[in-house]
């Protein structure tokens, strides 16, 4: 069948488009960021990290490409936060160094923000930024022309929620992250009825998470746990035991806390991020536990370490993390003992992080601890993400007009194509949005928009978006064939050569035992040098002369590319 509810969607001709942007998000699961615009007025919905894979050298995450927004900086009316996960709130401080717009999220989500604007880089965005509370159970909040209410849906974080937005042009739903539980372990079962009446009254387009479009059935209830961390204690009774899973997901934590008191154990919290989410859990009543349950990591070795359990950051492998350090023998606090129980309850894991988190478990592995995860045990996580059951249903109850899939992959989204075409939908009315792209909604009907040109935002560091594919290219060099250094005197108008050619290298050749090669290539610049007869005005044109014909050279001696760096010095 094909839903045909169009005629409830008021459509105005006289009102202005609405353009619907997928910043971010689509063609992969992370640094999610989707932009409505109407008329004068574009918000945004959600602002997330992307973790860098082992091709992008020392950068430590990825973020949106914000261009558009802060061109249109006067135009932009808010951001709303679906949940509390880093791909989707992580980049908001980078945001909000550009724009000072209000910031619309529940209760949990803003404490989690709070926490991030705190680090010593941000905290002159702290002061100046308003948080506007938005939940299921708050009023609908009128942002330009756009109306907009949440409601509950179920997620591996907490109080996470789907948003109505009500546009000039009809209603539309973005669902970002969501699957259906009906016991959940400290939310509420989603709130399906509230979707109901939204399809009931005309909802123009949905935008769902489409991640588990190609698993067949019902997604698994988080309290499908609770038995995993009871079997798991049982099996490490006597051992060290350290749980290792996302920071933000408090109902895992809190499943981890009570079954330790069932096993008499005390908690230890292990790294920074784990501390921040859990103090603003415990503010706001998500772990209602005893403050004698939790152990100070750094008191935590003069206990008994069959009598706690750690739950420790790192589940993605992230260098420098507590768990990294573990690994490593180099965290301050924690000494691993022999056969201890290194449990990863994170999966799946993000894009980018396969290879850090299999380095990391080696390493544990090699320490002596037995490391457990889901390749080798199942039930050690429960996705987040609705499978085709969940989605369909949703596709289903809301019967919007057009469906743009997000949160996915370019397979998934064709995976959720084909599902809701087992509804009805044809082809045309599911949009199938790289990122940048666009859809146009007029007068009930929607069309591909234009193109916005991305390019990938790195951070490294405090630095953002100063690390573009040349520097990227210049690291890749490095890592794989080293540097090769060129230092040339020079007189103090610069214009002579005025003592010997040096050449350095690191990463390229042992020295040692390459003093020919390096006799060599100081006789390759001097040959370039001698040609200007120690008249180097033109310094720019000795110098790219002297990286290609040292680089020519070395290629020919080694089959390898060193990055060259030539660098004169006055005497």
């Amino acid at each position: 069948m094909q839903f045909a509810n169009t005629k409830k969607e008021n459509i105005n001709i006289s009102k202005p488009p609405l353009k619907i942007i997928t910043l971010s998000g689509t063609e992969s699961v992370t640094r999610n960021m989707t932009l409505y615009e109407c008329g004068e007025d574009i918000i945004a919905v959600d602002c997330g990290v992307g973790f860098p894979d082992s091709e992008m050298y020392g950068v430590d995450v990825v973020i949106p490409d914000m261009t558009y927004l802060y061109e249109n900086a006067h135009r932009v009316r808010g951001l709303f936060i679906t949940h509390g996960h880093e791909d989707h709130i992580g980049s908001i401080p980078y945001l909000l160094r550009e724009l000072n717009i209000p910031i619309y999220a529940n209760k949990l989500v803003q404490g989690f923000i709070k926490e991030k604007l705190s680090d010593k880089f941000f905290k002159d965005i702290f002061e100046k930024t308003k948080f506007v509370l938005i939940s299921p159970e708050s009023e609908e909040v009128t942002v330009g022309c756009f109306k907009i209410s949440a409601f509950r849906v179920n997620h591996s974080v907490p109080s996470s929620m789907g948003f109505a937005i009500r546009t000039p042009q009809g209603t539309v739903i973005h669902m970002a992250d969501y699957k259906i539980d009906w016991t959940p372990v400290l939310d509420k079962p989603i709130d399906l009825a509230t979707i109901a009446k939204l399809g009931d009254s005309g909802v123009l387009c949905l935008l769902s998470d489409c991640l588990g479009a190609t698993t067949e059935g019902f997604s698994k209830t988080e309290r499908s746990m609770d038995n995993t961390f009871s079997d798991l204690f049982e099996q490490g009774e006597g051992r060290q035991v350290l749980i290792t899973t996302i920071s933000s997901n408090i109902s895992r934590m809190y499943q981890i806390i009570d079954s330790a008191l069932k096993h008499q154990r005390k908690v230890v919290l292990a790294g920074r991020s784990i501390h921040q989410s859990v103090s603003v859990a415990k503010q706001l009543g998500y772990l209602p536990f005893d403050e004698d349950v939790y152990v100070n990591e750094s008191g935590s070795s003069d206990f008994a370490q069959k009598d706690l359990v750690y739950i420790i950051a790192g589940c993605y492998g992230q260098q420098g993390s507590a768990l990294d350090r573990l690994s490593r023998s180099e965290n301050e606090n924690i000494s691993l003992e022999d056969n201890a129980m290194v449990v990863f309850s994170a999966d799946p894991n993000p894009p980018g992080v396969a290879e850090a988190v299999e380095r990391m478990m080696d390493n544990l592995t090699l320490a002596g601890a037995e490391v457990i995860y889901s390749k080798i045990q199942e039930n050690l996580h429960v996705s987040g993400h609705g499978t085709r059951g969940d989605l369909i249903t949703v596709a289903a109850i809301a019967k919007p007009k057009y469906f743009i899939p997000i949160g996915g992959t370019v397979t998934k989204m064709r995976a959720y194509r084909n599902l809701v075409g087992t509804l009805g939908v044809q082809k045309g009315q599911v949009f199938e949005l790289l990122e940048g792209e666009s859809v146009v909604f007029e007068n009930g009907r929607a069309k591909k928009g234009g193109k916005l040109e991305l390019k990938p935002v790195f951070v490294d560091g405090s630095g953002v978006g100063d690390i573009g594919p040349v520097v990227m290219k210049d690291r890749e060099q490095l890592s794989s064939d080293g540097v090769f250094v060129v230092v040339i005197p020079t007189n103090k108008e610069g214009n002579k050569v005025v003592g010997s050619v040096d050449v350095i290298t690191r990463g390229f050749v042992y020295v040692k035992e390459s003093k020919a090669l390096m006799g060599k290539s100081r006789d390759v610049v001097n040959k370039v040098l001698d040609k200007y007869k120690d008249n180097i005005d033109d310094w720019g044109n000795v110098k790219r002369k002297i990286e290609r014909e040292t680089a020519r050279f070395l290629f020919k001696e080694t089959g390898r590319k060193p990055l060259i760096i030539v660098h004169s010095i006055t005497i």
